[in-house]
């Protein structure tokens, strides 16, 4: 779990200082013209930019909710799928909770467009939001997969209570 943290965090910090650094001078670059591009942006709110300038909140909620992550791991402990999820859904958490307290925003640079909405631009993101979003989509299979296991467990032995 520490480890994908880690590396999540270094992630997600290294390509927003590289975004800073490039993109602020450069402007917006088009990886695929009119679907996919990098673009600066600073967002004070939470998810699709929604609540912003409620910094010292979610400051709040990512401590509390690291601090779950990290009190949910000991139930996982010999469960690799988990560990990775949980350590995902921390690294996401830090690299931005990193952002809120030193920069009191979080740089989202990530654009794409999505057939789903059509063709309209996805809001803005960045590693941390992936890690996030790929972390929590893995805890919930996972979770589904424990009580899936628990349910043929209690088929086998019978076991009702």
């Amino acid at each position: 779990m520490l480890v994908t943290a880690i590396i999540s965090v270094f992630l997600d910090q290294l390509t927003k200082a590289i975004v800073r650094k490039v993109i602020i001078t450069r402007g917006t670059i088009q990886i695929i013209r009119g679907y996919f591009q990098i673009a600066y942006a600073e967002n004070t709110g939470a998810a699709f930019g929604m609540f912003r300038g409620q910094n010292t909140i979610f400051i709040v909620i990512s401590i509390v909710a690291m601090g779950l992550m990290l009190a949910y791991y000991r139930q996982f402990k010999k469960n690799t799928w988990m560990k990775i999820s949980l350590g995902l859904l921390l690294g996401g958490a830090l690299g931005n909770l990193t952002d809120r307290i030193l920069l009191q925003y979080v740089i989202d640079f990530i654009r794409v467009r999505w057939w789903f909405l059509r063709w309209r631009w996805w809001p803005s993101f960045n590693i941390a939001d992936a890690a996030v979003c790929a972390g929590g989509i893995m805890l919930v299979l996972g979770m589904l997969k424990r009580l899936e296991d628990t349910e043929d467990e209690i088929q086998d032995t019978g076991d009702v209570s």
